[in-house]
């Protein structure tokens, strides 16, 4: 029987992840990656707003709790995960650049290129919405999982452990790796 846990979850967003990197093909798979860190400043940017300005006033505090959406932890908490969701899916969907790359376009180097884009891209991704869902801040870089509410399944789950204690490797990797591929990008002249 199976028998679900965070672990498992954390397995399947990356499954997940990768299958869709191929789907899309190596150049789009960048193209999520770099729409990443912008959605990850965009939600950061637009959280801190909404706490300064939206949490700060009682009347939509009130507003909020007459809906349900229970304490502003958790509201900003939503608010930063939808934020980063629906400017990664714009972004991706519907950015404004289109990357070309050079580089092991095909064969077994390029599918290659391609599982790693997308392994590093799912790491990105699933790091971030962790880190989002423990009521931090991704850039801001202040991890507390002592009385959050991660807290019990960062204690259960080595996975969502390995992502939030790593997510700083996970926040820099791609955009390393992207440049160390840049460094053997053999750029086609036609001459």
């Amino acid at each position: 029987m199976l028998k679900l846990s965070w672990d498992l979850f954390v397995a399947v967003i990356f499954a997940v992840i990768i299958a869709y990197s191929f789907i899309i093909g190596k150049e789009n798979t960048l193209k999520v990656i770099i729409g990443s860190y912008i959605a990850i400043l965009t939600a950061d940017g637009l959280g801190n707003l909404f706490k300064q300005y939206a949490l700060a006033s009682k009347d939509f505090v009130q507003f909020l709790k007459f809906f349900g959406l229970g304490s502003e932890d958790k509201t900003m908490i939503l608010f930063k995960v939808l934020a980063f969701i629906i400017a990664i899916v714009i972004i991706a969907m519907k950015g404004g650049f289109e990357i070309h790359s050079h580089f092991a376009r095909g064969g077994v180097i390029g599918i290659i290129m391609n599982l790693i884009f997308g392994f590093l891209s799912a790491g990105l991704v699933v790091s971030t919405l962790l880190i989002y869902a423990s009521g931090a801040s991704f850039v801001g870089g202040n991890v507390s999982i002592l009385n959050n509410t991660l807290a019990s399944a960062y204690a259960e789950s080595n996975m969502v452990k390995l992502m939030i204690d790593n997510y700083n490797f996970w926040f820099a990797l791609p955009a390393v790796s992207f440049l160390v591929a840049s460094l053997f990008n053999k750029k086609e002249q036609i001459a």
